[in-house]
């Protein structure tokens, strides 16, 4: 897409350094968690890949699209960063009371 916008254009729309979104273009590293909801409402469109497939790529994807890191998801449903990480990697699933307030939280959980 060509809009004709300067790096520094794009980097004041998603409210980041001109330098970020050179680095975000060249791949020397992904964004942060927290500016992936700017990134999505700039371009129009997820470009981080369509849905993933299984609860962990599912709840990383999701968490990741809202904007939160896992120790932010963790504080709003009242866990342990570690679980969630856990959550994330497929070694634990949520009780029922963690998959309530993720269900609140990041809309499709019913995976």
């Amino acid at each position: 897409m060509d809009l004709g916008l300067r790096q520094s254009d794009v980097a004041a729309r998603i409210g980041v350094w001109g330098q970020t979104v050179n680095y975000w273009e060249k791949g020397h590293f992904n964004p942060e968690p927290q500016y992936v909801p700017a990134i999505v409402a700039f371009l129009g469109y997820d470009p981080f890949g369509g849905p993933p497939d299984g609860f962990p790529a599912w709840l990383k994807a999701a968490r990741i699209a809202a904007g939160l890191t896992r120790r932010k998801l963790a504080g709003q449903i009242g866990v342990h960063p570690g679980t969630v990480a856990e959550w994330e990697r497929g070694k634990k699933r949520p009780g029922p009371q963690s998959s309530g307030r993720l269900s609140r939280l990041l809309p499709g959980l019913e995976r």
